[in-house]
């Protein structure tokens, strides 16, 4: 209001007191019936399905509060109540006072000036209100979307477990006559295997840490097997352990490395699991002295996933889109390297009850 009144001082025809009084008459009765055109709006805006009923209410609406603003400021005030000499004396043509003795404008002439500051308060209404239902959308969306993730995520955990579980079951089954007390000692570390998974059942990070126990219960298994033809090495910087791992994420890698490296030669092998931070990424590599990995001619391709790779590809991505990296290769002085880099954020500290 007061920019207002300032243009019509300025003007050079008003007070200062007569432009805030005419100011006043302008637009108060508009701040007094902008909350009902708000509220109007807001519950019965104008929608595509019931826009011809919404149309006519809104107009309807709409001439009563043209009409009301129209002629409430002369009901609620009574401007200029003085006289003001000035040029062209007093009653003349720089007079105001003069001016309103001939009576107000009339009224279409209000009502003209009234109806496009009807429409621009029910534009500025209905914008508010397709925005908050946009952000509605958008929040729907967000949670469908991870509703959806968590949902796949579960799926190939769920499609990992029976085939981890047939590739111990037939390790073990090569042992059970030949050497039962070797067999009895892989069903426990499977028995406990199974209770640390189920544990987990409804998470989709752990500590490195713990996925670390876990993962030694399944080289229990594999060194019964192999026994002196493996060798598992770790070199786990301290702070890692409590950065956050997709669960199950190791073990599919390391039986790659065992099963596709280390089995098919006749020499012992070692393989090495270490892990390390550099900024806000971690780092894990699991490196094998295997048989590598052979292409034609002797270049390294691609090889033919099975279920516990694709599997690890398939859910770093849905848990860290573009902020992965998982690549195999060949080792330099031989065997294969499994290379995984994820964002680095450790589990929150626990809080005091």
């Amino acid at each position: 209001m007061g920019l207002l009144s300032a243009q019509h001082f300025l003007s050079g025809a008003f007070t200062w007191e007569d432009s805030w009084h005419m100011t006043i008459n302008q637009w108060l009765p508009w701040l007094l019936v902008s909350p009902f055109i708000v509220a109007l709006v807001f519950r019965w805006p104008i929608e595509r399905h019931q826009w011809p009923s919404r149309c006519v209410l809104h107009a309807l609406a709409g001439a009563l509060v043209v009409y009301f603003c129209a002629l409430a400021g002369d009901d609620f005030f009574q401007p200029f109540p003085h006289d003001h000499g000035g040029p062209g004396g007093p009653g003349g043509a720089g007079n105001p006072g003069a001016w309103m003795r001939h009576g107000p404008p009339p009224l279409w002439m209000r009502c003209q000036f009234s109806v496009p500051i009807y429409l621009v308060f029910v534009s500025l209404a209905h914008s508010i209100v397709y925005f908050r239902r946009a952000q509605q959308r958008d929040r729907r969306a967000l949670a469908l979307e991870k509703h959806l993730a968590q949902a796949r995520l579960q799926a190939l955990r769920t499609q990992l477990h029976p085939h981890f579980l047939f590739n111990t079951l037939n390790a073990i089954s090569t042992l059970v006559h030949t050497a039962p007390n070797l067999a009895d000692d892989m069903i426990a570390n499977l028995s406990t295997l199974l209770r640390l998974s189920l544990d987990s059942a409804t998470e989709q990070e752990v500590p490195l840490g713990r996925e670390l126990d876990f993962l030694n219960h399944y080289l229990d298994i594999e060194q019964i097997r192999f026994g002196q033809r493996l060798r598992i090495e770790q070199q786990i910087a301290g702070e890692t352990r409590a950065a956050l791992v997709p669960t199950f994420i190791l073990q599919p890698l390391v039986e790659n490395a065992i099963r596709h490296g280390i089995e098919p030669q006749v020499a012992p092998g070692v393989v090495m699991i270490s892990a390390r931070r550099a900024g806000d990424s971690l780092y894990v590599t699991i490196t094998d002295t295997g048989v590598g990995l052979p292409g034609p001619g002797g270049k390294v391709t691609p090889p033919v996933e099975g279920i516990g790779l694709a599997n690890t590809r398939e859910r770093l991505q849905s848990l860290y889109p573009g902020r992965h990296q998982f690549r195999l290769r060949n080792a330099t002085g031989g065997g294969c390297v499994a290379e995984l880099t994820i964002p680095f954020h450790p589990m929150a500290p626990a809080q005091p009850l």
